[in-house]
């Protein structure tokens, strides 16, 4: 069994979202072990995105000196509207803020557990919805950098949430909603000079998740006070996975985490990592 940092599933959206978990350059189809005892033991550290190996983050998954530091842990990150590279204003690195917030950006409308607003980069609008275990989206506007997507965000927060309740999420499917309709109620809430950027692709993209059994009282395991996890797989849902006896665990939230981890098959154990 080998040890390895935890990084979150790659997403493709067919009938329901496959989820891959990269290996040594090899993909592992989490779906195939949805009914499987899934053992995830930590070796107590973390790696930082940097590569500083330590026993705990400092905060939100950094070392103390990315945290403070890497344009990556910036203000901007978790506020878009903050963002200046547009202007040529540095916050920490302009030639990486330039690259990361002047490129298209989408603000979207998700059922994942009721309506919310989101943004997020062009490239990764689907990958973003599924990683939030949305059930539906619709794009809101397509702008052509970060800074804009967070102006029209706060605008459209102060009449729908953005943010997801994840136990809801977790519960089960949401209740169907016309997102056509809340879009283009929602649209006449858009700054009047960033209207422009209204997108006219009315297309509902809807997400379905492979989940055998949906938890009924929700516990949620973390490795810092849980330091080994061994449970059968009952189904996966945004980046949780969704195991027996009501219990569900973020890979997300974990990312860094060195683990050893493996599954058992047909009374075979496999090693992932």
């Amino acid at each position: 069994m080998h040890s390895q940092a935890i990084k979150k599933m790659e997403t493709s959206l067919n009938e329901v979202v496959n989820y891959n978990l990269n290996f040594d350059n090899k993909k592992f189809l989490m779906n195939d072990l949805i009914n499987c005892i899934i053992n995830i033991s930590w070796k107590g550290k973390v790696i930082c995105q940097c590569g500083r190996e330590m026993k705990k983050f400092y905060r939100s998954g950094f070392c103390y000196t990315c945290y403070w530091e890497s344009p990556q842990a910036s203000q901007s990150i978790f506020k878009p509207e903050l963002c200046t590279a547009h202007l040529n204003i540095e916050e920490r690195d302009l030639a990486w803020e330039k690259k990361f917030q002047i490129a298209p950006h989408y603000v979207y409308l998700a059922n994942s557990s009721g309506i919310k607003v989101g943004i997020t980069r062009k490239t990764q609008g689907v990958t973003r919805w599924m990683d939030q275990g949305a059930s539906q989206a619709i794009i809101l506007a397509e702008v052509p950098n970060r800074r804009f997507s967070g102006d029209i965000e706060v605008a459209i927060k102060k009449h729908v949430s953005d943010k997801t309740n994840w136990r809801k999420m977790l519960s089960g499917e949401p209740s169907a909603i016309d997102l056509l309709k809340i879009k283009n109620e929602l649209s006449n809430y858009v700054p009047n000079e960033l209207k422009r950027y209204i997108s006219k692709d009315n297309n509902v993209t809807h997400i379905k998740y492979p989940v055998s059994v949906y938890p009924e009282k929700i516990k949620s395991l973390k490795l810092e006070k849980s330091h080994e996890i061994s449970a059968v797989l009952k189904g996966i849902k945004g980046q949780y996975l969704i195991f027996e006896n009501n219990e569900v665990f973020n890979i997300r939230a974990h990312e860094g985490f060195v683990v050893d981890f493996s599954f058992e098959k047909e009374s075979v154990q496999s090693s992932l990592f």
